[in-house]
């Protein structure tokens, strides 16, 4: 039988963010982790400000902006050390604009963000538009069955 599906929240919490539906996302994925395919194993994530996710994503992906989430799957480039299958670093800058656009809580939006991140560290991909419907109906139906409201998925090609 292969490791369960873990999250670790590394570094601090801000007393803003209630992490309660990131848990309740993470669980409803990982309660069906077999039948979506996803490795077992530990993905820590990180909140950070727009700077810092910046600049990870100068340095990881060559784009010189903030965005609001980046994985980085272990797995993929042999990397996996301990159980821990990847990181994901998720910028509560960007969430906090994101979640009062969309009128939902910081907590759903980072539960959004942290289930983007899960899905691309499990090999999803959201290259084509297939896999962006593919990531969308996962999207939508995790958020669902964790009780928590789904806003539609900005896509950025």
């Amino acid at each position: 039988m292969s490791a369960p599906l873990e999250l670790e929240i590394a570094g601090v919490v801000p007393d803003e963010l209630d992490t309660a539906p990131l848990r309740k996302v993470f669980s409803a994925t990982a309660a069906r982790a077999k039948e979506l395919k996803l490795p077992g194993g530990t993905i820590n994530v990180t909140f950070v400000d727009d700077a810092e996710i910046q600049r990870l994503n100068r340095e990881y992906s060559g784009n010189d902006y903030p965005t609001d989430v980046l994985s980085f799957n272990y797995l993929e480039t042999g990397e996996a050390i301990e159980g821990v299958i990847g990181e994901m670093a998720i910028s509560l800058t960007t969430a906090g604009r994101q979640a009062k656009e969309a009128g939902i809580s910081l907590g759903e939006e980072t539960a959004l963000l942290c289930l983007h991140g899960v899905l691309h560290i499990g090999g999803y991909d959201h290259a084509d538009a297939d896999g962006r419907e593919q990531m969308q109906l996962l999207h939508r139906s995790l958020m669902e069955e964790a009780g928590l409201t789904y806003r539609e998925f900005e896509w950025k090609d």
